[in-house]
């Protein structure tokens, strides 16, 4: 291979990488929000996550934008993992579309009249219209220009190798097969993108450099090599990026060793199909409908087997937050017998409160140090929040015995108020004021304010409806005095800013609401309490735990 081949070699694939990157770039532009309004509207099933996952990938002509995004929207909360893993498998069959654009356009397209023509119409649109979407949608067309010139320009390279070789140079065999294998991998890894390693099998294919099975077997490493950018992608992320990764992990893996082991039998059929008219018979055309058969397959395979998956990977990765909000006490086998389901609901209740009440502590001993910190930890809550309320729905929709569904009702309140002390933490945690900005005697106030509150959420339950009222009594009319006494800081000047005011005044605020529900969640959990389990609760009676919650919700 002389000098002129090597030059044509990476000239040929940097324009084709240069095209690529423009197409994509300005696709996901002009899109505007297609994306993120596919992903939230039509991934509810596995069927709709398969269309959105191989209808974006084809739109914008990457597989990673579609598995960054997945995996971004599947922190945010948008997408479940179940939802999310076919949306990555459905981006593995829409990237077999760049295969076929390169087998049926891009090598029997004529350079002079298409090629070069869109790469000066696309960058007088880009230039015409800079900053917008058809500015945006002029990049895309400049990049089908030069993604149709590197493919040219690599079929004219390997076709010029090929004629200086001797046809038995490729002979074939499994051991050749897997070394072809290794090197899509490697050229996908290095490119990070298998469209690079896609258009140079379909090059040297074309070109008659290799057979059609060698060619195949350069796809499957393709493929298997667009794990590594997910990979590297969530090496320091979340336990949920993990767990998308691996799914596509997952599916490359099997997908490619299962059409490894039966390559020779799998280009045989793309062969057939080929020749029954549905591509185009050419070495190109077949390759590309192999790279979609080996794809669809998985799909097939992991349709069956999508459900289990989830459930491993759901086991995997688990973090310190994940393992703190799973449920301990919510046993499904319990929801026969009504009085023990609800015990343990109470249980699961408690346990959640005790969470909740000790982040907001853990912040506010050093809000300055600690908001990173909590912030992680809160995220996950809203899962065992959940848990917890299916398991309180299944038990409501059984038949129960009398007031247990007094006591039900009495748990979910309680579980309201532990959700906004939740809400109002996350708003604390914007709005706490720095106290050495505020006068010594304010700042002395917040101070105390902070530690009453650390200290009704740290000291044990309280049972008595009365001492609970009082507690609450108290928090309202220390927040009115420290209201009053911002107030007066203000008008003397005694604050820099308005913004220092506002915070205070917030921040005391939500620590009024948070003592607010803490007091009114223990009074709900004893009400329920003294329905569920009566004989612990002989200080109180039921009636009067009732009573003295209704007079102060």
């Amino acid at each position: 291979m002389g000098i002129d081949s090597i030059t044509g070699l990476i000239g040929g694939l940097g324009l084709f990488l240069v095209g690529m990157w423009l197409m994509t770039e300005g696709l996901k532009v002009a899109a505007g929000p297609s994306l993120k309004e596919m992903l939230e509207r039509w991934t509810n099933t596995r069927a709709k996550g398969l269309a959105a996952g191989f209808a974006l990938t084809a739109l914008v002509q990457s597989s990673s934008a579609v598995t960054v995004a997945a995996i971004g929207f599947v922190n945010a909360g948008v997408l479940t993992l179940g939802n999310a893993v076919w949306v990555i498998f459905g981006s593995n069959v829409g990237t077999t579309m760049t295969g076929w654009i390169v087998a049926i356009v891009g090598f029997n397209v004529n350079v002079e009249f298409l090629a070069l023509p869109l790469i000066g119409i696309g960058m007088m649109m880009r230039l015409a219209f800079a900053g917008t979407a058809r500015g945006a949608l002029g990049e895309a067309v400049a990049g089908f220009g030069l993604f149709f010139l590197g493919v040219a320009v690599l079929k004219e390279t390997f076709e010029g190798i090929a004629a200086g070789l001797p046809v038995e140079t490729m002979a074939g065999g499994y051991l050749q097969d897997f070394l072809f294998v290794l090197a899509g991998f490697g050229i996908t890894a290095l490119a990070q993108s298998s469209s690079a390693s896609i258009a140079v099998a379909l090059s040297a294919v074309s070109g008659g450099l290799i057979g059609i099975e060698t060619g195949a077997a350069m796809v499957i490493g393709a493929n298997l090599g667009t794990t590594v950018t997910g990979i590297l992608a969530v090496l320091n992320a979340t336990p949920n990026a993990k767990r998308v990764a691996a799914s596509h992990l997952a599916f490359n893996l099997v997908t490619g060793t299962f059409a490894f082991m039966i390559l020779p039998g799998f280009v045989w059929v793309a062969r057939l199909l080929a020749e029954a008219g549905y591509a185009d018979p050419g070495p190109a055309a077949t390759l590309a409908l192999f790279h979609t058969l080996f794809n669809v397959a998985g799909v097939v395979l992991f349709w069956f087997l999508g459900g289990r998956v989830v459930a491993r990977l759901e086991r995997m990765f688990i973090s310190q937050e994940e393992s703190e909000v799973r449920p301990q006490h919510l046993d499904k086998t319990l929801q026969d017998m009504p009085p023990l389901a609800a015990a343990s609901l109470l249980l699961e209740l408690r346990r959640f409160g005790g969470i909740t009440s000790g982040m907001v502590a853990e912040y506010l001993k050093t809000p300055l140090l600690k908001a990173a910190q909590v912030k992680l930890r809160v995220l996950p809550l809203g899962q065992l929040s959940e848990a917890i309320s299916d398991y309180a729905a299944s038990m409501s929709a059984a038949r129960l015995p009398d007031r247990l569904p007094d006591a039900l009702a009495h748990a979910l309140r309680a579980l309201q108020h532990y959700n906004g002390m939740v809400h109002e933490l996350q708003e604390l945690m914007d709005h706490s004021v720095d106290v050495q900005q505020l006068p010594d005697d304010l700042a002395a106030s917040m101070r105390a304010y902070r530690t009453a509150l650390v200290e009704l959420l740290d000291a044990p339950s309280l049972t008595d409806g009365e001492a609970l009222s009082a507690r609450g009594a108290e928090f309202e009319q220390e927040y009115q005095r420290i209201k009053d006494e911002v107030l007066k800081a203000a008008s003397r000047g005694g604050l820099a800013h308005l913004a220092i005011l506002d915070d205070a005044v917030r921040e005391a605020d939500l620590i009024r609401r948070i003592s607010h529900h803490a007091v009114r969640a223990a009074m709900r959990i004893e009400a329920a309490e003294a329905i569920v389990a009566p004989h612990k609760r002989d200080d109180m009676p039921p009636p009067q735990v009732a009573e003295a919650v209704a007079r102060n919700e």
